[in-house]
């Protein structure tokens, strides 16, 4: 996430996936013609007009993109996923009771790996790590309950090091840049 950049696109993607399964619950489209139409109340989603909670596969298109989920008791529970209209997945992860958990991917539009991460209710947790479409790695860090914590490292496309800095609770404690010309 050098330059923030990246940074501000994995929290667009994630506003995007968190904005569209709003939009997805309220439009219901799915595979399961009981739950043709569905609505959020309090965080759960019932069948519209009923007061019994949904269960089952949510999978819509929004935005020319498929979101599908599964759906338990009228919470987001297993597996999420984000595909372009021709089927390449553009995010995948866990839901549980309706928040981010465990491991996460993110693609770029070609297919390749783009970031991959945890999630620990909801919140960036562990190691994550970013790479360029050339799938060498752009960066390498961690956060601790949603907040950079830790070590990160920032590469070139070449694989070399641009910049280490660590991280306290989300504010950087060290960074150190290195010499371009010390790599060619």
């Amino acid at each position: 996430m050098s330059g923030g950049v990246t940074y501000r696109k994995f929290i667009l993607v994630m506003m995007l996936s968190i904005g569209t399964i709003g939009v997805t619950m309220l439009t219901g489209c799915t595979r399961n013609p009981e739950a043709a139409k569905i609505e959020e109340r309090d965080g759960l989603l019932f069948i519209s007009g009923q007061d019994k909670l949904f269960s089952g596969k949510i999978v819509d298109t929004v935005a020319n993109r498929i979101i599908e989920y599964e759906v338990v008791d009228g919470k987001k529970n297993g597996e999420f996923k984000i595909s372009s209209i021709n089927g390449s997945v553009q995010m995948a992860g866990t839901l549980k009771d309706n928040l981010n958990q465990g491991q996460w991917r993110y693609f770029y539009p070609n297919g390749q790996l783009e970031s991959v991460g945890h999630f620990d209710n909801n919140l960036s947790d562990g190691k994550w790590t970013w790479y360029f479409e050339n799938g060498k790695i752009r960066e390498i860090g961690y956060f601790k309950s949603g907040k950079k914590d830790g070590s990160w490292t920032i590469f070139d496309e070449k694989g070399n090091i641009k910049r280490k800095a660590g991280f306290k609770e989300g504010q950087m404690i060290f960074n150190q840049e290195f010499d371009k010309e010390f790599f060619t």
